[in-house]
């Protein structure tokens, strides 16, 4: 499978021009499916495309559920509804929020599914170890909620509404047992869960898809990249182990795509002999490893990509940091829910901001060329060091 391979920064360029967003489960998502499949192909692989139903905007329309089950279980309870009635709706309202922060394949949303699809390469050599190169293609809604002079204070308004829900499962506790003082409590966690799902409503309504060239044409981009450096010179590369590539579908819906990659293949594959490498928003800032994943379900980061991940920061040419998880799940938290060893990189200032993170501003010209270029080698080497280290005891 000898070709030449293009530059990422090239390859950026022609994805960005593919379709003007790849908003999730959308026709122009399909549109720039198509085309990494046809890259992919071109450069000699066997391509699978794994369509899939999937929901759209869950950033919004997810909590945007909890909340409506929270304000009709309070409602229901201020009205002296069946104790179990309330119970049971506001638990199903927080099993969707649970399911969903988990990392897990359960999917408890009532929303509609659309199609959306995975672009995956058939194995090239046989190994009994594999190396899965990640990146999701789709984009997101940007909102108010990532306008740059409120994204900083994000962390802020997630723990409000997380607390918004712990204050509505106090409340109906309270009304259940018939404390004094419920009636007040559930009014409170009346007001608070309406005005969070309010603010997400209109996030949703005023939303609208960003071109995604940082989140995540960068990590798409390099990942077409590294597929034709190996289908260009497999054997420079360990020869025990394989090298794969899966370009996720839907992940801003939730790591969807990666989920249904999961459902379908875990149990072909041993947790033992597979790594996933997810690369994600690498236009901009520092390149910065995850030690973690997860907020509500904490998931550490593969032991043996941590370790390799560390040695190379020092003697990296340019700086490299380790930070902790985001507020929000990458695709490594999936195969890490399942036991698989995984790990994620962005880019991201020393502050831990991600540039243009989901909003219009994210465009192929505000991506630092030079960057990207500075992680072809460094991803070459590091998934190198990745197929060669050994399954852990």
């Amino acid at each position: 499978m000898a070709v030449e391979s293009p530059d990422s920064v090239d390859m950026l360029r022609e994805l960005s021009q593919v379709a003007a967003h790849r908003g999730m489960g959308t026709t122009n998502e399909r549109i720039a499916a198509e085309w990494l499949a046809a890259k992919l192909r071109a450069a000699g692989y066997e391509v699978a495309e794994q369509p899939f139903r999937t929901t759209r905007d869950n950033l919004y329309l997810l909590p945007l559920q909890v909340f409506v089950c929270a304000v009709a279980a309070i409602g229901l309870a201020l009205s002296d509804a069946p104790w179990w009635l309330v119970v049971a709706i506001l638990a199903y309202g927080i099993a969707m929020l649970l399911a969903e922060a988990s990392g897990h394949t359960v999917d408890l949303t009532p929303m509609p599914r659309f199609t959306s699809r995975n672009v995956l390469t058939a194995p090239v050599r046989r190994a009994d170890r594999t190396v899965f190169v990640t990146a999701h293609y789709d984009t997101q809604r940007g909102s108010f909620l990532f306008h740059p002079k409120f994204v900083d204070h994000l962390p802020l308004f997630f723990n409000v509404c997380y607390g918004s829900v712990l204050v509505a499962v106090a409340a109906v506790a309270a009304n259940v047992a018939r404390f004094a003082a419920a009636g007040y409590v559930l009014w409170a966690a009346l007001i608070l869960c309406a005005c969070a799902g309010a603010v997400y409503l209109a996030a949703e309504i005023t939303g609208r898809y960003t071109p995604g060239a940082n989140d995540n044409g960068t990590g798409a981009a390099l990942a077409l990249w590294l597929a034709c450096e190996y289908a260009r010179r497999p054997g420079e590369f360990p020869a025990d182990c394989d090298l794969r590539f899966l370009f996720t579908g839907s992940e801003e819906a939730g790591c969807r795509g990666m989920k249904a990659f999961l459902k379908s293949h875990s149990r072909q594959l041993n947790p033992r002999r597979v790594r996933f490498v997810n690369l994600d928003n690498l236009g901009t800032g520092r390149l910065t490893y995850l030690s973690g994943e997860g907020m509500l379900f904490y998931r550490r980061a593969g032991a043996t990509l941590l370790r390799i991940a560390r040695a190379m920061r020092e003697s990296a040419a340019r700086p490299v940091q380790e930070q902790p998880n985001l507020l929000l799940p990458t695709d490594a938290l999936p195969p890490s829910a399942l036991g698989f060893e995984a790990i994620s990189f962005l880019g991201k200032d020393a502050a831990g901001r991600m540039g243009n993170y989901h909003w219009h501003t994210d465009t192929f010209a505000n991506v630092d060329a030079a960057f990207l270029r500075f992680q072809q080698e460094f991803f070459v080497e590091f998934v190198k060091r990745a197929m060669a280290a050994e399954p852990p005891l």
